[in-house]
């Protein structure tokens, strides 16, 4: 019996840590003095990026969605795996993102840089419109 005891609360602890840890490195949590939630519902969210020259974005991570720039820079994006990628982003540039790993983010360039993200919550249970 003290062993099954034991085993759930080990299971409550890994439960407990990893939902602190996914919490953690939601982007709007860890970096929220660079982004701004501009809407949040049950089917997206919708943030605000600015980052001044210089300024960096700890680990984070971000579902997928629609991105739109609003000022162009460069960003130094690096991959939990130690990956490095540069983001030369024009203003107006759009797109869809895939969900991203770990990751931070830093503006490498001269001016402030600055993007939407659209996060899709939940496609599969919007309401159909006809």
């Amino acid at each position: 019996m003290k062993k099954l005891v034991t085993s759930r609360r080990l299971a409550l602890f890994a439960f407990v840590l990893g939902a602190a840890s996914a919490r953690a490195q939601d982007v709007a949590v860890v970096a929220k003095n660079h982004y701004r939630v501009l809407l949040d519902n049950a089917y997206v969210r919708v943030i605000e990026n600015t980052l001044k020259p210089g300024e960096k974005d700890p680990m984070h991570t971000h579902p997928a969605g629609w991105f739109y720039v609003t000022q162009p820079g460069t960003m130094k994006v690096v991959h939990g795996g130690g990956r490095v990628e540069m983001w030369e982003a024009k203003a107006g540039t759009q797109g869809w993102s895939e969900a991203e790993g770990p990751h931070t983010s830093e503006n490498v360039g001269r001016t402030t840089m600055g993007f939407v993200l659209v996060e899709v919550k939940s496609a599969a249970s919007a309401p159909v419109r006809r």
